[in-house]
C-alpha cells in the first residue's frame, strides 16, 4: 500500500471498505456462456456476482460494503458457465493492505486462465483526490425544502447528510468522512432525479431533519472549539456517519440494479434486510449522544493572576483614579438597589430534555469569539415560549459560570419594564459576577453617586460603557453573557432604541461579553435590526418545529392523569394539535385540567370543544392588547382598513399562505386595499403573525381566529369571517382574467408527456407565479364560502369564455386537475337561488363531467385540453358548446361520436382484480383490496393511491371506512383483520387475530366502538378498535362459512349472511359491547347467501346469494317484504348489493358482469343492466347517492352516473307487424303510438 493518509487504520483495526467494481479481461466472444462469481473476506461469502452473458463486458458495478482490517484477506471464484456445464476458479487472494491507494485497484491473474481480474475499491487516497469536485457539486444544489410543499421538495432533505459529512470532513480531517460523502453523493444523484418517493424513503429523509440540526449548531462554533467540541462527540459522528452509508445503500438499492448486493438470506429480496424502525431509532439515539457529548466551550489560556469569577472581594483598595482609599463594595452595589427578587425563576424554565437544539445552539454561539455577532435576538410570537426558553438558558449559561446577568420584562409591572430599572440591576449582577468590574463600577459610584438615579444615557455610560472599557483585555475563561427576556415589553419605542444601541455597544467594548434578548417582532425592534444591525443573528422560534417538544411536555404532565380516568385514548393527541406549536397554549390548558378538585375529564372536554376557559380568558386578553396597541387609530375608516386586511389574511392563508409580495400582488387587485395599508397591518400584526417557509404570512394560532370571529369575545375587533371572503374571491377572478392565457407556458408540441418536458418546473416558476397559482387553485373556495351575490356576473364572465380553459390548463401544467374537480363539485352543489338563477350551476355540473371522462388525458399531456378533450366530448356538452367559438381551429369528429355523455364517467385500472371496495364517509376517498394481500386507497375523483406498506398474507377479502372516515378494516384469507389509520398514509396497521379460517366480511358499528367480522369457521367476532382485542365471543350460530355482516343504522342489530342459506339478525347490547342470544332466524334463499345490508333506516335487509336472487326482508319479523311479487334476479350468482342513501334504490351486481339498478319498493329494474366484461365483485353508492363504484375482476373500478343509467323499456315489445317497420310516430296527446309497416298494415 502506499503512503497512508492521516488517520489510517492499523493492521488490525477494523473499518469499512466499499467495493465498486469488479472486471474481467479480456471479455469472452464464445456463443452460450455465461460468467459469475463469488466474492470472499477471509474465506466468507460475501456477494454473489451475477451471471454475465459472454458477450457483455464482463464487468459488475454497485456498491459493496465490507467490514475489513488491513491483514483482512479477499479472494475471488469465477464461474464459466458453457451449455449449463460449470468450470470454477479461483483467483489468488490478496490483503486489503495490497490495495494501492491512489488508484484504488488490485489485479488478480491466474496462470492457466486467461483472465485478469480487477477489483476496485473506494479508498481514502481516492477520496481525497474526488472530495473538492464533488464538494463543489453540493455547493451548486440550489433547492431547499419547503414544509408546505414536501412531496416536491422533501428530497432536499438530503442536503443535511451531505452538510454533515463536510462539517466532520473539516473538524476531524483524519476520520472517513470523505469516504462517506463520496457515498451520500452517489445516493443524490440517484435521489435528485425522483420526482415521487416511497414510504420508507421519505421516512429516510424526515429524519435528517435532526441532522440537520446538528449542522446547524456547529455552525455558530469557532473553528476552535468546532475541533474541540466534535473530538468530545467523536463517537457518535461515526456512528451517524456509517448509519447514513447505510440508509444510502438501500437508496441506491431502490433505483439501481446493485450488482455487488451483499449475499442475503433465503427468500430476502434486495432491500429486506432495512429495518426503518431500528435505523430511525438509532439515528435518534446517536443525536442524543451527540448532544450529550456536545461541549461548546473551548480552553481559553489565562494568566495565574485572574481573579474568581465568583468571589467578591470584601473591599477594593485602588480604583482606576488612582485613589488609595478604601471603600465597601457591597455598600457602592447598594445604591443600585437591584430587584428583590431579582434574576431567572427555574420554575419558568423549559421541562428537561425539551428544546435542546435551540438551546446548544445558542449557547455554542454564546462561547464563539471568532467574530459571531455580540447581539442576538430570540424572536417568537405570542405564546412560544420565549420566557422559558431564556430562563432554561440562564439555568445553562449559569451551569457554566457564563451568566453575567439576565433580567426578566413585563409590561404589567413598573419595575420590570422600566428602561432604568433594566439598566441598574444588568450592572449590580455583572458587578457580582465580575470582581474586576465590580471595582470600576463601586468607585465609578464612589465618585459620583448621582449615576445611580441619573437618565438612561449618563446612567449607561458612567456604569458600564466608561467600567468596561479599562476592561478590554481581561482574561476570561468563558464568554459572560447577559440575558434579557421580553424586550418589547419594556419601556417605549424611543427609549428601546436606545436600550438596543447600548446593548450592542456593551457587547463590543470587550471581547468575553455577549448579549441576548427574546422579543416579540414588534416594529420597532424589526426596523432596529433591519436598518442599524443587519449582521447580528435573529433566531426565528417559528423555525424550530416544536411539536415534540409539547408532545413531552403534555405527556410528562397529564399521562398518568389520563391512565388513571381512563381519558379517550386520542385526548393527549388532540391537545398536542390544538396546541399547534404554542407553548403558552399547552401550558395554560394542562394547568387548568390539572388543577381540576374534581375528576379532571370534564375540563379536558371544554378545552378541547374550545369552550369559555381559562385558557380562552387569558388569550382574548393577550390579542385584545396588540390589537389595540396595532390599530391605535380610533377613526373608523383605519379601523375598518385593519379588520379588512386582518380578515383577507385569515382566509387565504387557511387555505394556502402567502408571502406578503404575493399577498400584495393578489390582493391590490381588487383596489379596496391599498398597499401601504397592507404592508401597515402586516408590520403592526408581527407578534402574530408567522412568517414560514419561504416568508409567507399566518396567524401564529388557531386561538385568534376563534377570538376575532367572536363578538362577545373581541368586541369591537369582531370579524364575520365569511364577509371577508368575497374579497380574495373578486381578487382571484381578476388576477385570473389579467394573468391566465392560451399556451402560457410556451409548451412547443402535444408529443410530449408533462413529465417528459425537461424545462417544465422552470416555466411554470416564471409564467405562473405564486398569486396566479393560489387564485387558480382557491378561487372557487372563496366564492363558495362568501354569502355575496356580487360576483356572479365574474364567475360566469369566467365559465362562459375561453378564460375556463385557460383555469383548466394553468392546473393541469401545475399537476393539480383534482382541485379543478372538486371545485367544479362544489359550484354544481350550490342552490341556484343564490346565484339569481344562473346558469352557472349547471355549467359547473358538465364541466366538472368533461374534466372526469378526459382526466387521464389532460393530467398526463396539457394540450390535450384543447387536441382530444375539446375534440372528443359529445356533441352535446355544454362546455365544448361554448368554447367551440373560442378556438374555431380544433379537430372535429365527422361522424359517429356520442351526443350524450357516457353513463360511465371514469374507469380506472389496477394492478390486480379488485376484490373489495369503501367509501369513505365524505366521498372523497375508496379502499380497495387485491388477491396479493395488498390495499390501496385512493381519491375518487383523481385516483391518486396511497398504497399499503404492510399487506395480508392471502387475498383480501373485504376492506370497509370507519364511520368517522380515519380508519380502515381489511379481512382477508389468512384469517387476520388489520386495522389501518388512513391519516397517516397506511404507514403501519394493527392485528386482529382470533378467527381459524379466512375473514369474509368486516364491518363497523355506527359509532365506531366496534368491528364485527365472519369468517370460513363458521364464527362471528366483536373486536374493540381502539384497543385492537377481540370482545366476548366468539358467537357461533350458522353451520357454514359466514360471508357478510352489517350493523343496523342504529347500531343495536347485526346482520350475517352464511353459506348455510340463512340469514340470522343479532341484537346488540351496547353497554357491555356483545350479543344477544337467540338471533332471528330468516331462511328463504336456495344457495348460499352471499351478502346481506340493512337499508338506511334499518326497517329492511337486503340479501343477495348463489341463487341468483336479491330479497328483501322485514327485519323486524324476518318475513319477505309484501311489496313485490318475485324477487329481482340475475343469470349468476350475487355478489355484493348496497342501498342509495335515501333508500329508495337497491344496487346489485354478479358474477354475470352485470350491475343492476333496483326500485327498492317494488324491486322492479330501474335500469337497463350495464357493467362490465368480467364479474362484478363489489358495488357502492356515493355519499350523495348520484354515483355508483363498482370493482371487477378485470382490474377495474368504474364510477356510474345513475341518472345516466341506461333505463328499461316502459312496456314490452310491441309485435303485430309481419314486415319491417318503416316509421312511428306518438299522438300529442302522448295516449297513442301509431306504426307503418311495409306489410302494408
Amino acid at each position: 500500500m502506499s503512503a497512508d493518509p492521516p488517520g489510517s487504520p492499523t493492521n488490525h483495526e477494523r473499518f469499512r471498505q466499499w467495493i465498486t467494481d469488479v472486471e474481467v479481461t479480456p471479455g469472452s466472444t464464445e456463443p452460450n456462456c455465461k460468467f459469475s462469481a463469488r466474492l470472499f473476506v477471509n474465506e466468507e461469502l460475501v456477494c454473489n456476482l451475477p451471471a454475465i452473458e459472454s458477450t457483455r463486458p464482463l464487468r459488475w458495478s454497485g456498491l459493496l460494503c465490507c467490514d475489513v482490517s488491513l491483514d483482512s484477506v479477499l479472494s475471488l471464484r469465477l464461474c464459466k458457465s458453457t451449455a449449463g456445464r460449470p468450470r470454477y476458479f479461483n483467483f489468488p487472494h490478496f490483503n486489503v493492505a495490497e490495495v494501492d491507494e491512489e488508484t484504488g485497484e488490485v489485479t488478480m491473474e491466474l496462470p492457466e486462465a486467461a483472465w485478469v481480474v480487477t477489483i476496485k475499491l473506494l479508498t481514502r487516497a481516492m477520496a481525497e483526490q474526488l472530495f473538492p469536485d464533488e464538494l463543489q457539486r453540493l455547493n451548486a444544489i440550489e433547492g431547499t425544502y419547503n414544509s408546505l410543499e414536501p412531496n416536491i421538495t422533501e428530497k432536499y432533505l438530503f442536503k443535511n447528510a451531505l452538510n454533515f459529512a463536510n462539517l466532520v470532513v473539516q473538524a476531524l480531517p483524519e476520520c472517513t468522512a470523505k469516504v462517506s460523502f463520496l457515498i451520500y453523493m452517489k445516493a443524490w444523484e440517484l435521489l435528485d432525479q425522483q420526482a415521487q418517493l416511497d414510504d420508507t424513503l421519505q421516512a429516510i429523509l424526515r429524519g435528517l431533519t435532526g441532522i440537520g440540526d446538528i449542522v446547524d449548531i456547529a455552525s455558530q462554533a469557532s473553528s476552535t472549539m468546532l475541533a474541540a467540541a466534535m473530538d468530545k462527540s467523536k463517537e457518535s459522528i461515526l456512528g451517524i456517519l456509517t448509519l447514513l452509508e447505510d440508509a444510502c445503500i438501500y437508496i441506491y438499492n431502490q433505483f439501481v440494479t446493485n450488482d455487488l448486493a451483499p449475499i442475503r438470506l433465503e427468500g430476502e429480496g434486495a432491500n429486506d434486510s432495512f429495518d426503518l424502525e431500528a435505523y430511525l431509532d438509532r439515528l435518534k439515539e446517536l443525536q442524543t449522544a451527540f448532544h450529550a457529548s456536545w461541549s461548546p466551550v473551548a480552553p481559553v489560556p489565562v494568566g495565574d493572576d485572574e481573579i474568581d469569577g465568583d468571589e467578591l472581594p470584601d473591599t477594593l483598595h485602588q480604583g482606576a483614579n488612582g485613589s488609595s482609599s478604601t471603600i465597601d463594595p457591597y455598600d457602592m452595589l447598594r445604591l443600585l438597589r437591584p430587584l428583590d427578587p431579582n434574576g431567572y425563576n427555574p420554575r419558568q424554565a423549559c421541562m428537561d430534555g425539551t428544546r435542546e437544539v435551540i438551546l446548544t445552539r445558542i449557547v455554542t454561539w454564546t462561547q464563539n469569539r471568532e467574530g459571531a455577532g455580540g447581539l442576538m435576538w430570540i424572536s417568537g410570537q405570542v405564546g412560544m415560549g420565549k420566557t422559558s426558553l431564556a430562563t432554561s438558558l440562564c439555568q445553562r449559561l449559569d451551569g457554566m459560570q457564563a451568566l453575567a446577568g439576565s433580567f426578566f420584562c413585563q409590561r404589567e409591572s413598573l419595575d420590570t419594564s422600566d428602561p432604568l430599572r433594566l439598566i441598574n440591576n444588568l450592572v449590580h449582577e455583572i458587578a457580582m459576577k465580575c470582581p474586576a468590574y465590580a471595582q470600576e463600577v463601586a468607585h465609578a459610584i464612589r465618585a459620583n453617586r448621582r449615576l445611580c438615579n441619573s437618565h438612561l444615557d449618563v446612567r449607561y455610560n458612567g456604569l458600564i460603557k466608561k467600567p468596561l472599557e479599562r476592561l478590554q483585555s481581561l482574561p476570561m475563561r468563558v464568554n459572560l453573557v447577559i440575558v434579557i427576556d421580553g424586550l418589547d415589553e419594556c419601556g417605549d419605542c424611543e427609549s428601546r432604541e436606545q436600550i438596543l444601541d447600548h446593548l450592542y455597544e456593551m457587547s463590543q467594548l470587550v471581547p468575553w461579553l455577549k448579549v441576548i434578548i427574546t422579543a416579540r417582532p414588534v416594529c420597532d425592534i424589526q426596523d432596529y435590526f433591519a436598518k442599524k444591525r443587519p449582521h447580528e443573528p435573529i433566531i426565528q422560534l417559528q423555525d424550530y418545529d416544536a411539536t415534540s417538544d409539547i408532545r413531552a411536555y403534555i405527556e410528562g404532565q397529564v399521562a398518568q392523569l389520563a391512565e388513571k380516568e381512563h381519558w379517550p385514548l386520542d385526548s393527549i393527541d388532540k391537545l398536542c394539535t390544538m396546541s399547534g406549536g404554542v407553548f403558552l397554549w399547552a401550558t395554560l390548558a394542562v394547568k387548568y385540567i390539572k388543577k381540576s378538585a374534581f375528576p379532571a375529564l370534564p375540563r379536558l372536554r371544554k378545552v378541547l370543544s374550545k369552550q369559555k376557559s381559562p385558557v380562552t380568558d387569558h388569550f382574548d386578553v393577550l390579542y385584545r392588547k396588540i390589537l389595540e396597541i396595532a390599530i391605535d387609530d380610533e377613526e373608523d375608516d383605519i379601523k375598518a382598513a385593519y379588520l379588512r386586511c386582518i380578515g383577507a389574511i385569515l382566509a387565504i392563508s387557511e387555505r394556502e399562505p402567502l408571502s406578503a409580495p404575493d399577498l400584495q400582488y393578489l390582493l391590490l387587485v381588487a383596489g379596496k386595499i391599498d398597499q401601504l395599508t397592507l404592508v401597515q397591518t402586516i408590520k403592526n400584526l408581527s407578534p402574530l403573525l408567522l412568517m414560514t417557509d419561504g416568508q409567507r404570512i399566518r396567524f401564529s394560532h388557531i386561538s385568534f381566529k376563534e377570538f376575532v370571529t367572536n363578538a362577545t369575545r373581541s368586541g369591537r375587533f369582531h370579524i364575520r369571517l365569511d364577509q371577508y371572503e368575497a374579497e380574495p374571491a373578486a381578487s382571484c377572478l381578476q388576477v385570473m382574467q389579467r394573468d391566465l392565457r392560451f399556451n402560457i407556458c410556451g409548451l412547443k408540441t402535444s408529443h410530449q408527456l408533462n413529465s417528459e418536458i425537461p424545462d417544465l418546473k422552470q416555466r411554470i416558476d416564471t409564467h405562473i407565479g405564486p398569486a396566479l397559482r393560489y387564485a387558480c387553485t382557491h378561487w372557487i373556495d372563496h366564492f363558495v364560502a362568501s354569502p355575496t351575490q356580487g360576483l356572479v356576473a365574474a364567475v360566469k364572465k369566467l365559465m362562459e369564455g375561453p378564460h375556463l380553459m385557460y383555469w383548466i390548463e394553468a392546473l393541469s401544467l401545475l399537476g393539480r386537475i383534482d382541485v379543478a374537480i372538486e371545485g367544479l363539485s362544489k359550484l354544481r352543489e350550490l342552490d341556484p337561488t343564490r346565484l339569481n338563477g344562473s346558469v352557472v350551476v349547471s355549467w359547473a355540473k358538465d364541466a366538472h363531467r368533461f374534466l372526469l371522462s378526459f382526466y387521464d388525458a389532460i393530467t398526463a399531456s396539457t394540450p390535450h385540453l384543447y387536441i382530444s378533450a375539446l375534440a372528443c366530448a359529445p356533441r352535446r356538452c355544454l362546455t365544448a358548446l361554448r368554447m367551440r367559438t373560442h378556438f374555431p381551429n380544433k379537430i372535429e369528429i365527422a361522424q359517429g361520436g356520442d351526443a350524450y355523455w357516457h353513463p360511465c364517467i371514469k374507469s380506472t385500472v389496477h394492478p390486480h382484480a379488485v376484490q373489495t371496495l369503501s367509501i369513505s364517509p365524505d366521498g372523497q376517498r375508496i379502499v380497495t383490496g387485491y388477491p396479493d394481500g395488498s390495499i390501496a386507497v385512493w381519491g375518487i375523483q383523481t385516483s391518486a393511491v396511497s398504497r399499503s406498506l404492510e399487506a395480508h398474507r392471502d387475498v383480501v377479502t373485504c376492506a370497509v371506512f370507519s364511520p368517522h372516515g380515519n380508519l380502515v378494516a381489511s379481512g382477508s384469507h389468512d384469517a387476520t383483520i388489520r386495522l389501518w389509520n388512513v391519516t397517516e398514509g397506511l404507514h403501519d396497521s394493527r392485528i386482529l387475530a382470533g378467527h381459524s379460517g379466512p375473514v369474509h366480511s368486516v364491518a363497523f358499528s355506527p359509532t365506531s366502538t366496534l368491528i364485527a367480522s365472519g369468517s370460513s369457521d363458521r364464527t362471528i367476532r366483536l373486536w374493540d378498535p381502539n384497543a385492537a382485542r377481540p370482545l366476548h365471543g366468539p358467537y357461533v350460530g350458522h353451520s357454514s362459512r359466514v360471508t357478510s355482516v352489517a350493523f343496523s343504522p342504529d347500531g343495536t342489530k347485526l346482520v350475517s349472511g352464511s353459506w348455510d342459506k340463512t340469514i340470522r339478525v343479532w341484537s346488540v347490547d351496547l353497554s357491555n359491547l356483545g350479543l344477544g342470544k337467540n338471533p332471528l332466524v330468516i331462511a328463504g334463499h336456495s344457495d348460499s347467501v352471499t351478502c346481506v345490508l340493512f337499508s338506511p333506516d334499518g326497517s329492511k335487509i337486503a340479501s343477495g346469494s348463489v341463487d341468483k336472487t336479491i330479497q328483501i326482508w322485514d327485519a323486524q319479523t324476518g318475513t319477505k317484504s309484501v311489496s313485490y311479487t318475485s324477487p329481482a334476479k340475475h343469470s349468476d350468482s350475487v355478489t355484493s348489493i348496497a342501498f342509495s342513501p335515501n333508500g329508495g334504490y337497491v344496487g346489485s351486481c354478479s358474477l354475470d358482469g352485470a350491475i343492476q339498478l333496483w326500485d327498492a319498493i317494488t324491486m322492479s329494474a330501474y335500469s337497463q343492466p350495464f357493467g362490465h366484461s368480467s364479474p362484478v365483485n363489489v358495488i357502492v353508492f356515493s355519499s350523495d347517492g348520484c354515483h355508483l363504484i363498482s370493482g371487477s375482476t378485470d382490474m377495474t373500478t368504474r364510477a356510474w352516473e345513475v341518472d345516466a343509467c341506461p333505463k328499461p323499456m316502459t312496456m314490452g315489445p310491441l309485435a303485430g307487424h309481419s314486415s319491417a317497420v318503416a316509421s312511428v310516430a306518438v299522438t300529442p296527446d302522448g295516449t297513442r303510438i301509431v306504426s307503418a309497416s311495409n306489410d302494408k298494415t
